[in-house]
């Protein structure tokens, strides 16, 4: 049985971690023409945000599979509201 109370806390963690990993790529990507090393740069970047995502699912994940999805349902809003809110204004 999923408690609501800690489902919505997986939700906002799950949102929390997509924040972060979309957040990042964003901001590597922001960056990548300013930076000397560019492939070390996006696979270093690749590889901190996979492990900061892959140990923030972790605990939600030994819960349960109800609470994996609801996490992975916060991960991929925070993805849609991060696109929403940096895309570029059409002119």
């Amino acid at each position: 049985m999923i408690d609501g109370l800690w489902a919505i806390g997986v939700l906002v963690w799950g949102a929390l971690l997509g924040l972060m990993y979309f957040g990042g790529l964003w901001l590597t990507l922001r960056r990548l023409t300013e930076v000397k090393h560019q492939t070390a740069w996006v696979l270093g970047s690749l590889a901190i945000r996979n492990v900061l995502a892959v140990v923030g699912f972790f605990p939600v994940v030994r819960q349960g599979w109800q609470y994996a999805l609801i996490c992975l349902l916060g991960f991929i809003l925070a993805r849609f509201i991060l696109v929403r809110r940096i895309s570029p204004v059409p002119r």
